[in-house]
C-alpha cells in the first residue's frame, strides 16, 4: 500500500453535502449498508459484501443478495487484484476540489472477485491505462484530502 500517512477519512455520521457544480442540493445521509465499507477504508482495506449462500461478492449497497435473495451477507477483504474494464479521462471536474487533480482517470475495475468497482485509476510513470490492463489496489490521498481506494496500472504490464 502507499506510504502516505496524512490521510483523512470522511465523517459520514452527520451526512455529506450533495453538490451540482456550485449548487447545494442538500445532505446525503450515510446508510448502514455502507458502514462496513468505510470502516475498511479507515483501516486500509477494500471490503466487499459476500453472500454466504451463493459465494458471490457485491459492492457495497446490498442488504439482500441480488442473485439468491439470501440475507446472510458479510464483509470480507478484496484480494486487491483486478483489470481495467472501462475508463474515462476527466478533464472538466465536477467540483473545484476535484478540479485541482484534473485531468484524472476514473473507471471500472473488474476485480478478481468479479465485482465491477468504480474508482480512480492511476497509471505509474511509463504505464498506459487500457482495457484489460492489470491493476492493483492502493490507497491514495486525493485532491479532496480524503484517503480512498484506487487501482494502479503498472508499467510492467501483465504479471
Amino acid at each position: 500500500m502507499s506510504s502516505s500517512t496524512e490521510a483523512t477519512v470522511a465523517d459520514w455520521s452527520a451526512g455529506r453535502h450533495v453538490m451540482a457544480g456550485e449548487l447545494f442540493l442538500g445532505l446525503y445521509q450515510p446508510s448502514p449498508e455502507t458502514a462496513g465499507f468505510w470502516e475498511g477504508v479507515a483501516r486500509g482495506e477494500l471490503l466487499f459484501k459476500w453472500c454466504a449462500a451463493c459465494a458471490r461478492a457485491y459492492h457495497p449497497r446490498r442488504i439482500i443478495c441480488p442473485q439468491c435473495s439470501s440475507t446472510q451477507l458479510a464483509w470480507r477483504p478484496a484480494s486487491g487484484e483486478g483489470k481495467v474494464y472501462s475508463f474515462s479521462e476527466v478533464h472538466r471536474a465536477p467540483t473545484k476540489a476535484f478540479g485541482r487533480g484534473a485531468p484524472y482517470t476514473v473507471g471500472l475495475i473488474e476485480t478478481a472477485e468479479g465485482v465491477h468497482y468504480f474508482c480512480r485509476i492511476v497509471a505509474q510513470q511509463g504505464a498506459a491505462i487500457a482495457i484489460d490492463s492489470p491493476a492493483r489496489l492502493d490507497f491514495r490521498v486525493l485532491e479532496t484530502g480524503q484517503r480512498l481506494p484506487v487501482f494502479v496500472v503498472s508499467a510492467e504490464g501483465a504479471r
